[in-house]
């Protein structure tokens, strides 16, 4: 079962600036653009507004240092339990048979990367039609003591697992630029990037909007080229505007930035 695999991103389905502020408009959305999806498909979301300022406030990301981060260890991950319950809610709305999986019950982590994950559930439930729902979160680490799995460092995981067919990333612009479209007029879009022209691109990377402990949009870039080595195209899109989501599941290419050997 080969699936797709396609990740909305915190900053499309949370409102950054405000903690804990679900987009629900968008959400429904997208979770009835997901259905157009032909075939086994998985689903990752991120942190966006509910994981990531809990996780910063508590330095989870920096490894164990003191008592009071086990109740932000709990507090995060109980911020993006609430967050994927309004993510499965969604699909499910849109006739899709979403089933929450989480991470820290199923992954082993050491020093901020997971080494190995129980994947033979997600296996069975893509077999049986189901839609897997997995998130970003806090975990325990074997050598930090605690850390965060990005969604982005999971989507990498999952689809070199699972041999998925492909990886879209949703974000809330139309892929990778030359500038912080935001800031600059004459931001160009990047259409693909490679290993090649990839250092160039990332000089030119802003800092992403709100807190976020997981790196931003270049951590994607760089988690999404060890995908392309082993030959599963991926492409980061503008799940924002209405219908580009709904496009790419179908099976189009190209309306976003597409991560390439080249």
């Amino acid at each position: 079962m080969r699936p797709l695999i396609v990740k909305l991103g915190g900053s499309v389905i949370t409102d950054k600036r405000r903690k804990f502020a679900v987009k629900q408009a968008a959400l429904k959305r997208l979770a009835g653009e997901l259905a157009a999806a032909k075939g086994p498909l998985v689903v990752v979301h991120g942190g966006g507004s509910f994981g990531h300022p809990v996780a910063s406030r508590y330095n989870i990301a920096g490894g164990y240092e003191s008592e009071r981060q086990l109740m932000g260890l709990s507090l995060t991950h109980r911020a993006m339990e609430k967050l994927n319950a309004y993510v499965v809610d969604s699909l499910q709305k849109a006739g899709l048979p979403a089933i929450a999986i989480q991470l820290s019950a199923c992954a082993v982590v050491s020093d901020g990367r997971i080494r190995s994950m129980e994947l033979a559930p997600v296996r069975k439930l893509l077999e049986l039609g189901l839609v897997p729902v997995l998130y970003g979160d806090a975990v325990p680490d074997l050598g930090r003591g605690m850390s965060i799995i990005s969604g982005d460092q999971l989507v990498v995981h999952l689809a070199r697992e699972l041999g998925a067919t492909r990886v879209i990333l949703g974000v809330d612009v139309d892929g990778i630029y030359t500038l912080d479209p935001r800031k600059h007029r004459e931001a160009r879009l990047v259409p693909a990037i490679t290993p090649k022209n990839w250092p160039g691109v990332a000089k030119s990377l802003g800092a992403p909007g709100g807190p976020d402990v997981t790196g931003g949009i270049a951590n994607k870039v760089r988690e999404l080229l060890t995908l392309a080595e082993l030959g599963i195209e991926a492409e980061i899109v503008n799940a924002a505007r209405p219908g580009i989501l709904k496009r790419e599941v179908s099976g189009e290419r190209g309306l976003g930035t597409r991560i390439t050997t080249g």
